[in-house]
């Protein structure tokens, strides 16, 4: 009997580190928390348009961030519109098409910057097209941004 008594002492006891051990987990998981979703779902967007890349799938609407590795003189027909090349973390390059008739343009772009953005992906050869980040009324849905040094060009 005593032995039985001293199992279920030692199995409470037992049972007390395993709680502080779950308490510290989540206290230790907490800080280790990145509360910054927003860049992970724009890490993740990345993903995405390789998937659509290698599918040779486009008009998708995406999210996603990339780094500024060339910047074009903007285009003057169809529309007029700012030219951006980025490399997206998964080595992927991809052209921003910036309608700034729409929309406003981005001051003073450097190349080596962050350009987080918005739009319709559609797939070429070269690694693709995202248009339409600008504010559509007709298709809020569809709507799209770019944002440069933490302000959103819409």
């Amino acid at each position: 009997m005593k032995i039985l008594f001293y199992v279920a002492t030692f199995l409470l006891l037992l049972s007390g580190c395993f709680n502080d051990l779950d308490s510290n987990n989540k206290q230790l998981n907490a800080l280790y928390d990145d509360a910054d979703q927003q860049a992970n779902l724009l890490l993740e967007g990345a993903e995405r348009i390789e998937f659509l890349y290698q599918q040779q799938r486009g008009g998708v609407q995406v999210n996603s961030i990339g780094r500024i590795t060339k910047l074009f003189e903007n285009q003057q027909s169809p529309y007029v519109a700012q030219l951006i090349l980025i490399r997206l973390n998964t080595g992927r390059k991809l052209l921003i098409k910036h309608n700034i008739e729409k929309a406003s343009a981005l001051p003073s772009l450097t190349v080596g910057e962050m350009l987080a953005f918005s739009g319709i992906y559609n797939w070429n050869s070269k690694g693709g097209v995202v248009q339409s980040t600008h504010q559509q009324a007709d298709k809020a849905q569809r709507s799209g941004w770019l944002e440069y040094q933490q302000v959103t060009y819409q």
